[in-house]
């Protein structure tokens, strides 16, 4: 079994000093898959959000507590009569190792969160976000979630097209669409009360309003660099994703209207 303890350390170095953590990893091949898996699962649930700022004598002696029992998976030998099986060894080892990285995790979710396609950090961002989503169970909260990421993705877009990366913005722009579908989809099939209705109304408009000055700039500039096709294509998104906007919004409205119908009705059922 290997000793992951000085790998380890790189690449809690490398996340708090901003490094790139792929030079880190490519140093060692033979542990590059454990390394990974263990670093992405720990920024997804480092990146849950509230939880409270570790304090600093709580992270050292957490580092040193993870490092410790990573050298120590080296030196350990399967003991038939002594020993845990090994699957049951190797979830303590790995659920040590999780709980300590978590602390370290909120420095490496934190810096992901500028990243963009390419990245090495950019599929800690997306493990965030699908963590996020996977834990929110009000349906509110999950909606305006999605909503949020849709508009990460097209931040994310403008910001690969002044870059000049066209194809990747094009890329993202689709899957900003596309997070736009899913956000209406989620409404749709939601049971909401009115207050949340109400929320989520005016969360719309505020993103509506940025998405439509945001789409309008990168088809402008795409426009005047002389990208016409690009920019009818950036434009085409924007007439898609107020369409499905609006046909959410048009959703929010009618349950509105029916929830106040049913609470005016009620009392005049119970009062005849």
């Amino acid at each position: 079994m290997p000793d992951l303890s000085r790998p380890l350390q790189e690449c809690l170095h490398a996340m708090d000093e901003k490094r790139n953590l792929q030079d880190v990893l490519r140093r060692y091949p033979a542990d590059r898959q454990e390394l990974i898996a263990l670093l992405r699962l720990s920024a997804d649930l480092g990146g849950l959000g509230g939880a409270p700022a570790a304090d600093p004598a709580f992270r050292l002696r957490a580092r040193n507590r993870m490092l410790a029992t990573a050298a120590d998976r080296h030196q350990r030998r399967w003991n038939r009569r002594v020993g845990l099986p090994r699957p049951v060894w190797r979830l303590t080892v790995a659920g040590a190792c999780l709980a300590t990285l978590m602390v370290a995790s909120l420095t490496a979710a934190a810096a992901s969160g500028s990243s963009l396609p390419g990245d090495p950090l950019y599929a800690l961002k997306l493990g965030v976000e699908r963590a996020q989503l996977a834990t929110t169970f009000d349906s509110g909260a999950r909606a305006r979630l999605q909503l949020q990421f849709a508009d990460v993705r097209l931040d994310e877009a403008q910001r690969l097209f002044a870059l000049g990366r066209v194809q990747d913005g094009v890329r993202v722009m689709n899957e900003y669409d596309s997070a736009v579908t899913q956000f209406n989809q989620s409404i749709a099939a939601s049971t909401l009360d009115t207050r949340t209705v109400d929320d989520l109304s005016r969360f719309m408009d505020d993103r509506e309003a940025r998405a439509d000055a945001s789409l309008k700039q990168i088809a402008g500039s795409l426009a005047a660099s002389g990208d016409q096709q690009t920019a009818a294509a950036v434009s085409r998104t924007q007439s898609h994703v107020d369409q499905t906007l609006r046909g959410s919004k048009r959703d929010l409205q009618a349950r509105s209207g029916s929830q106040s119908g049913d609470h005016q009705a009620k009392p005049a059922g119970g009062n005849p």
